[in-house]
């Protein structure tokens, strides 16, 4: 039997309904219609498709044919090319609950309206390779069940309005390589079950309800390369045993409750390209190991409760682009080291108790957004270079800053004036002496 593949229809602009005959072509493997402006809705005669059928970034709209569990056309090819991607288009209603018999490798309907819960049966999928329900208003639980599918890699449960805990059972998908919850309403902890994901690249819960600490299993994710808890509740500390995740080039642990000193094993993780430990309680001073990290190029320690200094050692951050140390408690002078920072385009350090000038600043010469406002800084604005940049609102709030940009111009020393002022009183003292001295020797006499 010849196979056919309508693969050259993508991305043409096609629109209407798709006609119901195709579908019983005999010899039709593979129905690709993504990229158009294809509308009506999803026809129940899909199911005599035996191969892919690939219709994302449509129109369609209506439901999910309720005898799609019941699809075995599909049993003729082989199982890697079993694909239902209806992502990005209208469709609406529940998904049937009898999808748990149909057996493919890609379940992908994400950016759709699907509402209702996730079905249980998902579960008894055991093909999947990759389950995306992404951003679509599903509701309710994260069926534990998921958990039996160990050969999935991929699974996209984000922006959607799930709650409840995250199932420990996830940690039975030992083949899983990425996992997205976040946008979600999800409470309760992360599970340290997690920590068996050894093959784990991306684990993102970002942007929930999560409270407690972040597990220390984690770090046994050896293989993780992206780690985003951002916007929790999550407490405690960082755990100094992240410094095992050395591939990890993402962490961001920001807007939580997060307490206690920067762990200086976070040094360690020599291949972070985004460290991100924002808006939490942080206190203690920053390591000065962090300098140590040479792929690092975006650091963002702002909003915290750090003090000390800023470090020396972060002149050595050759690839960083963004500093943020902004609304914390640090004092002292700018390092004259940050001036070394070649490549780095924004510096922020506003709301802190800095001291000293801004001099050491002017060899930055990428610097395109800087805020050193609201600290204890002195001396003369510069004028040439990279400061013609930068806006007053940059500086305001620093009494003992001034120059152009502040329209307070510097006081500068004339020291000839002095000289002439010193001269004058000198003359005048040496006059009223000389007078006297005459008066008295006149009376002596």
């Amino acid at each position: 039997m010849v196979e056919e593949v309508i693969e050259g229809w993508a991305a043409n602009k096609l629109s209407g309904e798709i006609p119901r005959l195709i579908y019983w072509n005999e010899v039709l493997q593979y129905l690709g219609l993504r990229g158009n402006n294809l509308v009506g809705t999803l026809s129940p005669d899909m199911c005599q498709l035996t191969g892919l059928c690939d219709v994302r970034n449509n129109s369609l709209t209506g439901t999910i044919p309720e005898n799609l569990g019941n699809c075995t056309a599909f049993q003729a090819i082989a199982l890697p090319s079993r694909s239902w991607i209806l992502s990005y288009n209208k469709v609406t209603g529940e998904i049937p609950f009898n999808i748990g018999f149909l057996q493919v490798a890609t379940l992908s309907w994400q950016g759709n309206q699907l509402p209702g819960q996730i079905p249980s049966v998902i579960g008894l999928m055991q093909a999947l390779a990759l389950l995306d329900l992404s951003c679509n208003t599903l509701s309710g639980l994260i069926p534990p069940i998921l958990g039996n599918l160990t050969y999935t890699e991929k699974l996209y449960l984000h922006g959607n309005k799930l709650t409840g805990s995250i199932p420990p059972e996830l940690g039975n998908m030992t083949k899983l390589h990425y996992l997205e919850l976040n946008d979600n309403r999800l409470t309760g902890h992360i599970p340290p079950e997690l920590g068996r994901l050894t093959d784990l690249f991306d684990l993102n819960v970002s942007n929930n309800n999560l409270d407690e600490h972040i597990p220390d299993n984690l770090s046994s994710c050896t293989n993780l390369n992206s780690l985003n808890v951002h916007g929790n509740k999550l407490n405690g500390t960082i755990p100094p045993a992240f410094q095992r995740l050395e591939s990890m080039t993402y962490l961001n642990l920001s807007s939580n409750n997060l307490m206690a000193p920067i762990p200086i094993e976070l040094s360690q993780i020599g291949n972070l390209v985004t460290l991100d430990l924002s808006s939490n309680r942080i206190s203690g001073s920053i390591p000065s190991s962090l300098g140590d990290l040479e792929h690092l190029q975006k650091l963002n320690l702002s909003k915290n409760e750090l003090t000390g200094f800023i470090p020396a050692e972060f002149g050595n951050l050759s690839s960083v682009m963004e500093i943020d140390l902004s609304n914390n408690h640090i004092s002292g002078p700018i390092p004259q080291e940050l001036g070394q920072l070649q490549n780095v385009l924004l510096l922020k350090v506003e709301n802190n108790n800095l001291s000293g000038d801004v001099m050491s600043l002017v060899n930055c010469l990428s610097l395109t957004v800087l805020n050193v406002s609201y600290n204890n800084l002195v001396g003369d604005i510069p004028t040439g270079k990279n400061f013609s940049r930068f806006s007053p609102d940059s500086f305001i709030g620093n009494p003992g800053l001034c120059g152009y940009w502040l329209s307070s111009p510097c006081h500068a020393s004339h020291p000839t004036e002095r000289e002439d002022e010193s001269g004058r009183a000198y003359g005048l003292e040496l006059g009223l002496d000389m007078t006297c001295y005459l008066v008295s020797h006149l009376l002596i006499q």
